[in-house]
Order: structure tokens, then sequence, then C-alpha cells
């Protein structure tokens, strides 16, 4: 299992309306052994709120990992981007990648903009998802500064 008692879990904001889209990302990092916590927010304003920790994520974590659909109910996953990009909050530490179906040049070229470390068309390859993952969680163990003591 990549991940043990001695690591935090990864945290990873899925921002995703489609409920099986959903389920099947779940699906696919339980299946990762990858130590990992999960939140689900289904619109842009959960994702700001969220990342933000304002509201009822006011204790939210920083995600290591946020995982974004193009298309959600309030708006674009470029509408996150953009405001996470504005955020106070250092987000140089997270990884984010785009999940969408979305075959527009006009969004992958503002996701580059936007700094997107990886961009995945649905329906979502199990095999790329996984490496996406645990790549991202190799960075993430490697990039931790170790705790005096430990």
């Amino acid at each position: 299992m990549i991940g043990d008692s001695k690591t935090k879990p990864m945290e990873i904001l899925l921002v995703e309306d489609g409920l099986t889209d959903a389920k099947v990302t779940i699906f696919a990092l339980r299946r990762s052994q990858v130590f990992h916590r999960l939140t689900l927010v289904r619109s842009v304003k959960e994702a700001i709120q969220f990342l933000k920790c304002e509201g009822v994520f006011a204790r939210a974590p920083q995600p290591d990992l946020v995982l974004l659909d193009m298309m959600l109910p309030d708006g674009t996953g470029i509408d996150v981007l953009e405001a996470m990009q504005a955020m106070d909050r250092d987000m140089s530490r997270t990884t984010t990648v785009v999940l969408t179906a979305s075959q527009d040049e006009a969004f992958r070229k503002r996701c580059s903009e936007l700094h997107v470390q990886d961009y995945i068309n649905k329906p979502v390859h199990e095999d790329k998802f996984m490496r996406v993952v645990r790549e991202n969680k190799k960075l993430m163990i490697h990039s931790t500064p170790m705790l005096a003591g430990a």
C-alpha cells in the first residue's frame, strides 16, 4: 500500500456534479491503495468555499490533489481555477487535474495558463488516472519536510 501510518493521507478534493462519474472515481481511488481522504463537492460555489475554508468547510484541509470536472451546474472548472489563483492561501503544493469530456481547445489552453498539471479526458481510463494519483502521492511524500525528532 502506498502510504502507511507514518504518512498523512493524501487530501483529495473531487469537484464533480455527476454522481456516476464521482462513484467511478471514488472506487478507482479505493482500488489504488493510496492512503487518502476524499471530499466530494458538486458545484463551483462549494469548491471555492472548501478551498477558502468558508462556511461548513471552515476546517477544510488544504488539498494535495484537486480532481476538477470542467462542466458544473453553476459555472465551469475554469471559475474554480481562477479563484484558486486569486486566493491568499498558498496553493503551490496542490496538484490540479482536470477530468472532462470536453474537447474544447480554448479550455485546454486556459487550463494550461492556470497551471493545471494534468488533463484527462472522460471517459477516464483507470490506468492513466491511477498513474496521476500515484505520481502525486510520491511527490507529496518527497516534498514533505521531515519532522524534528522523527
